[in-house]
Formats: C-alpha cells, sequence, structure tokens
C-alpha cells in the first residue's frame, strides 16, 4: 500500500536561500509524525513546504501517490488541510460559518454551500463537540475552544493528510491533553495522517507514533517515538549538558 505522504531528499527554503536540507520522511494514513527540533532549526519552513505554501528548493513531495508538482491547486486543497498558530480574520464570524469555510474548496468560484456542504459542517462540530458554540463569535472564545474549531473547519475540508505548526502552544494542562484524545481519534478513527511540529516533547511523546529531528538545517533522526526520544539523544539535540534532564 503506497504512503499517503512521501518526502525524499527535500530541500526547503526563501527564494534561493535554503533553511533546511536533506530530509526524507514519510507518513502512513492512520499515523501521527512529529517533527522536533531546536528553535531555527527549520520546522516551521518544513511544514510550510509540505502544506504547499513554499515550492520545494530541492527532492520531491508525493501525496496519495501524486507529486504535488502536478497538482492544481484546488487539487492539493481537497488533500490537505493545516491548521497554524495564526487565527483567522474575521472576530466577529460565527463558529459555524469558520467551520464552512473548511469547504470552500468544493463549493466553486461562487463559494455557495450545498445541502450537502453544510451537512459536513455540522458533522465536523459534532465531532468535535462544538454544536452548542454555532452561534457564538470566534473572537469570544477561549484557546482551546478556538482549537477545536479550526480543527473542525479542517475536518469539514475532508482532507486525507493534516497539518498542525505548534497546535499545543497557547493551550493550559487541560486543553493540551483533549488535545491529546482529539489528534489520536482523527488519526485512528478518520484515517487521516497527521504531520506536526511541537515544541513539547512529552505531548510529542505520548501524541505521535514517530518523531522527526531536525538539527544543524538538517535531518538528524527518524523513527519510532519511543525509540528516538531518550534523555541521551534528547540532551545532545538540543545541547543540554549530559544528564540535565534527569529528574525533570
Amino acid at each position: 500500500m503506497r504512503k499517503l505522504l512521501e518526502v525524499a531528499d527535500l530541500a526547503a527554503g526563501y527564494g534561493k536561500k535554503k533553511i533546511i536540507e536533506g530530509v526524507s520522511f514519510s507518513v502512513e494514513r492512520g499515523e501521527i509524525l512529529a517533527v522536533v527540533g531546536p528553535n531555527g532549526v527549520g520546522k516551521s519552513t518544513l511544514l510550510k513546504t509540505i502544506a504547499g505554501f513554499l515550492p520545494p528548493l530541492h527532492g520531491s513531495i508525493t501525496i496519495d501517490g501524486r507529486s504535488t508538482k502536478a497538482m492544481k491547486d484546488e487539487e492539493h486543497a481537497k488533500l490537505v488541510s493545516v491548521v497554524t498558530t495564526e487565527r483567522p480574520k474575521g472576530e466577529w464570524l460565527s463558529v459555524r460559518d469558520v467551520v464552512a469555510a473548511g469547504r470552500y474548496p468544493y463549493t466553486g468560484p461562487l463559494g455557495i454551500l450545498s445541502e450537502e456542504d453544510w451537512q459536513q459542517v455540522d458533522a465536523a462540530m459534532e465531532l468535535m463537540e462544538i454544536c452548542n458554540l454555532a452561534t457564538s463569535y470566534f473572537g469570544q472564545l477561549s484557546d482551546g475552544q478556538r482549537q477545536r474549531v479550526m480543527l473542525a473547519k479542517s475536518i469539514a475540508q475532508e482532507p486525507k493528510l493534516l497539518i498542525l505548526d505548534e497546535p499545543t502552544s497557547f493551550l493550559d494542562i487541560r486543553y493540551q491533553l483533549e488535545f491529546i484524545a482529539m489528534a489520536k481519534a482523527l488519526a485512528k478513527e478518520q484515517g487521516m495522517g497527521i504531520f506536526l511540529s511541537i515544541h513539547e516533547l512529552p505531548i510529542a511523546k505520548r501524541l505521535s507514533d514517530r518523531v522527526l529531528c531536525l538539527k544543524d538545517a538538517r535531518q538528524d533522526a527518524y523513527g519510532m517515538t519511543a525509540e528516538i526520544l531518550q534523555d541521551d539523544y534528547v540532551e545532545a539535540l538540543y545541547g543540554i549538558p549530559k544528564g540535565g534532564l534527569h529528574g525533570i
């Protein structure tokens, strides 16, 4: 069975300036892959390139068996959904309208939602348990509620690959735990592949099946999370003095 996402010898950056290179990995259906590493190592650049916001400088990206170079924008939008740390403009949009934006790849140039589109919107809201917030203004929600709304928007889009950029950065412990449960459910029950960047290593350990580690603008390690994120390796990855993680 072919991989959902395959990345081979990828170099990424801005213009002709390389930020990261030598990256190769894959994501299966129903799998969660976390990318970790020190600040400034190129995690966000890598995610933006996989998401289609930046063209690859070298190498290949294949999604569901097709090269992204051969895809039209609307086709890419039906396969991949992205949730970033930036919040959508329109603080006075209702929650249901924000979720409905996930259907725009299917609506055509006029952006008119059909009955089937609205059914997908409502199903996504039910899955994220936010139906009670349908008429609330997005700008009045807590960070945890906003995260649920943005995930519902992505679910309504019906992607095969979900890309998340630092999804737990603004969440307290309760909402972090809720996010872990929601992400696992999307992967295991909905069959999505999830590729995310994350700073919090304890969450990466609890959430991801595999981990991609970046260091010095290159891929440093890749494999099963439990096998790779051992204290000795994490200390070397982040430049922590030996034994510095003991007791934490």
